[in-house]
């Protein structure tokens, strides 16, 4: 009696946990769900019919494992796990992004560490790269004079959001840690994932925003 029962009830559960899953706005919640519905409904057809329904089997299965790897997709992208130490420095400063979106980010990036004084941007010159200064405090000349900007910032971000060649002429002494992203790169990526530009796009403003109260 009490295995009837459990047979009858497997695909009333599978069918409500499903429902269930489809009011989740968390999308690792909704996915979790509907691979306990899943479950269920593979389990129904082994136990209920008196001929096992391979098709039907097969086909939930597919379901099973698409399900599991977006799952395992959304926990990595939420995730900082593979991250290094520098990266986690850079991730910190970029508060807007996911790690998913700044891992996405990173693929197109270049880490350098200065050995002599290199020239980032040069004043008038087009502004191919962008630059996040993480160790060493940038130089900046314009018009003759030379100021230092802090470490933790931009180099060519208004070049890069204005599509004009840099305003002035940018340096790093050794031992300086930078990024780069090359220009076109950064502007397709953020075509791609409109979620990223958004993000970026502030955090330029607000770079350019506190250079500007420091000035």
């Amino acid at each position: 009696m009490f295995f009837d029962i459990f047979r009858l009830g497997l695909i009333h559960a599978a069918a409500l946990i499903s429902v269930a899953a489809l009011t989740c706005r968390d999308q690792i919640v909704l996915r979790a769900l509907l691979v306990v519905s899943t479950l269920l409904y593979i389990l129904y057809y082994f136990v209920v019919p008196e001929v096992l329904l391979w098709d039907a089997i097969f086909w939930t299965a597919v379901n099973l494992g698409v399900n599991l790897f977006m799952m395992s997709s959304l926990l990595l992208a939420r995730t900082q796990f593979r991250l290094s130490e520098d990266e986690r420095r850079l991730f910190a400063a970029f508060g807007p992004l996911s790690p998913g979106e700044f891992r996405a980010l990173m693929k197109i990036a270049t880490w350098r560490r200065a050995e002599t004084t290199q020239i980032l941007l040069r004043e008038g010159a087009p502004v191919e790269k962008v630059y996040y200064v993480l160790d060493g405090t940038p130089k900046v000349t314009k018009a003759g004079r030379s100021f230092p900007l802090r470490p933790f910032a931009f180099i060519g971000e208004i070049g890069f959001l204005r599509k004009a060649p840099a305003s002035a002429t940018v340096t790093v002494e050794p031992g300086a840690c930078y990024v780069e992203w090359p220009a076109k790169a950064l502007q397709a990526l953020q075509l791609r994932r409109p979620l990223i530009k958004v993000a970026l796009d502030g955090l330029l403003a607000s770079d350019m925003a506190a250079k500007m109260a420091a000035a």
